[in-house]
Order: C-alpha cells, then sequence, then structure tokens
C-alpha cells in the first residue's frame, strides 16, 4: 500500500492567508529517491559553495497571489545544502561550486477543482579551482492538486513543485559524485498539497 503525506493548510490558516510550508525538502517523502544527508565518507560532503540563483525575478507569483521570491529561493537552497551536509562551512575552500539558473514556474490561475504546475531550474557543478564542468542537469519537476480553495491550492502546489525540484538536485548530485546521476533526474513527491477549504458566506433573513 502507497502511503501518501498530505500538506495541509487548512489547520494553520488565519482569516487572510495560509501558512506556507517552508522549501525544504530533505526527510520527506519523494520517489524514486529521497534526499538524505550525506555520510562524512561522501565526495561532495561539506565541499559545495553556491552562488544566488541566476536570472529568477525578485517575486514570482499571480495577481493577490504571492508564491516565493528570489530571497527565499537563495536560503532555502543554502539551508538545504546545509542539511544534506553538502554546504562547505565558511572559512573553507570548497571543492566545487554550484550554478543554479531559474527557468521558470508555470502555475496557471484558471477557474477549475484542480492545479498543476511546473518549476524549472538548471544545477550546474563546476570544480572551484578552474571552473571545470562536472555536472549539469535541466530539471522540470510537476505536482498537482486538487479541491480546496483556488488560491490557497495554486500557490501550495506551485511550491510543492519548487520544493521537489530542489529534492531532485540533492538527489542526483549525491549520485553524481560517484557517476550514477540519471539523464533525467526529476523525482516525484509522494506528498500532496491540500488547500484549506473556500470561505462560505451565509446570509440570515433579519
Amino acid at each position: 500500500m502507497k502511503l501518501i503525506a498530505i500538506l495541509v493548510a487548512g489547520a494553520i490558516a488565519s482569516s487572510a492567508e495560509a501558512k506556507v510550508f517552508p522549501l525544504q525538502p530533505v526527510g520527506l517523502p519523494f520517489a524514486p529517491d529521497s534526499p538524505r544527508p550525506l555520510s562524512p565518507e561522501h565526495l561532495l560532503y561539506r565541499q559545495v559553495a553556491l552562488d544566488p540563483v541566476a536570472d529568477m525575478p525578485q517575486k514570482v507569483g499571480k495577481f493577490l497571489i504571492p508564491i516565493t521570491s528570489a530571497k527565499e529561493m537563495n536560503e532555502a537552497l543554502r539551508e538545504t545544502l546545509d542539511r544534506a551536509n553538502m554546504l562547505a562551512p565558511p572559512g573553507t575552500q570548497p571543492k566545487a561550486r554550484l550554478l543554479v539558473r531559474w527557468g521558470g514556474l508555470d502555475a496557471p490561475q484558471k477557474i477549475s477543482f484542480s492545479s498543476q504546475a511546473t518549476a524549472s531550474l538548471s544545477y550546474t557543478l563546476i570544480r572551484a579551482q578552474n571552473g571545470e564542468q562536472l555536472f549539469h542537469r535541466d530539471i522540470v519537476t510537476v505536482s498537482r492538486s486538487t479541491g480546496g480553495d483556488a488560491s490557497d491550492r495554486l500557490k501550495g502546489n506551485a511550491r510543492l513543485a519548487l520544493l521537489t525540484n530542489l529534492a531532485s538536485a540533492i538527489v542526483c548530485l549525491d549520485k553524481a559524485a560517484y557517476g550514477r546521476a540519471p539523464a533525467d533526474c526529476a523525482l516525484e513527491a509522494q506528498m500532496t498539497y491540500r488547500a484549506r477549504k473556500p470561505a462560505v458566506v451565509t446570509f440570515v433573513p433579519r
């Protein structure tokens, strides 16, 4: 039996907006693999420096539906690498540098009972000493959600696509260090986003 985790907004929703979940995939379930902290014996253990995401707009989202920002994505990438034991500590000489380029986030806003989002980012690992390319993948991840408040669902489902993209990059980098990275690194989230229920206005006769 397949166990599906659920990211729930309704239980933590305020009257204005549901609290968003963090873009931190380490420890969450994905398929066919999930991102995990590296062991000290791994070639990339605490050896990766990170550059800011290139070509990303300062804010990403729809009208009145903010999804993420360049600031959040940079922080999420840094923390994700740190939790995966890849990020080089301050003051050390990393062996590699990760370059991330924003490709886009397609999350159509339409009248529907379902939402689909596609996140596209590219990841290039270079040797810190001479800039030699060690690894490159364009990763495209997709997420889907149904039911609940349409705006909340659009936002949460789009963030899940981004979360899955980060997870895919970590798993692929892990395997790339030993020449085992697949051609298509995209993972599938073993969770779904459940939007809060839409507000209901009840008219009471006076």
